[in-house]
């Protein structure tokens, strides 16, 4: 996957994945809510229908919730995202947390649609979410859509050392079962990334702003061996 400097990375490392064809729609995400936590089991659900026509899911309307409490959105079949499952459900995090997973979902389904679906935008605010705009315009996003597996894992919350009462959220990211599709074909497209950049931790900064938690700031990510939890 892509990013932006000093954005979340998308789908693949450094390249990306992102949607095979929007037509079939019934895809499985495995999620759960994690704070300070990597390896309790994950829970499994259905992703909602797709919206009748594409102008409908552009738009950054609101998402029915898994019973792990994360948003669903119409991935196809052949997408699985895994997130690790909540250790705490009574951690102050949580909530902070439950933004961020939201939001990994929202962006991952928006790449997915070939940066057709806004509702990543809802999660996030100031230059986090211009930045992100400005780089879903690339035609390595509006070309291109993914298929495979995409793993979550060590996701954990702490408080952002350089604002006070922020948050930071972080999460390893292994992207080494997922494949970049071509968004009018569905044919896979080359990768000729290095394997360790399809390993590597991102961390968010969540500013909570009239109740509600927002993605503010995007760290750069740190690829595995350098963020050895990571490791595949």
């Amino acid at each position: 996957m892509r990013r932006y400097a000093g954005s979340w990375p998308r789908r693949r490392a450094p390249e990306r994945l992102a949607r095979m064809c929007i037509f079939s729609i019934s895809a499985l995400v495995t999620a759960g809510l994690a704070a300070g936590c990597s390896s309790p089991p994950a829970a499994t659900f259905h992703p909602a229908a797709a919206a009748s026509s594409d102008a409908a899911s552009a738009a950054p309307s609101p998402a029915p919730t898994s019973a792990a409490g994360l948003i669903q959105l119409p991935f196809g079949a052949n997408v699985h995202i895994i997130m690790p499952a909540t250790k705490s459900a009574g951690s102050r995090h949580i909530p902070a947390v439950r933004t961020a997973q939201d939001f990994l979902l929202a962006f991952l389904y928006s790449e997915y649609r070939g940066g057709a679906d806004r509702r990543w935008q809802s999660y996030t605010a100031g230059l986090a979410r211009t930045g992100l705009r400005q780089s879903m315009t690339e035609s390595s996003v509006t070309t291109e859509s993914f298929t495979g597996t995409i793993r979550f894992t060590h996701l954990r919350a702490f408080a952002d050392p350089s604002r006070k009462g922020a948050i930071d959220v972080a999460e390893c990211f292994d992207s080494s079962r997922a494949h970049d599709t071509n968004l009018s074909t569905g044919k896979v497209i080359a990768d000729h990334t290095s394997a360790d950049q399809h390993y590597y931790r991102n961390t968010d900064m969540l500013v909570r702003r009239h109740g509600r938690w927002r993605i503010t700031v995007v760290y750069p990510v740190v690829y595995y061996p350098r963020a050895k939890e990571c490791k595949p």
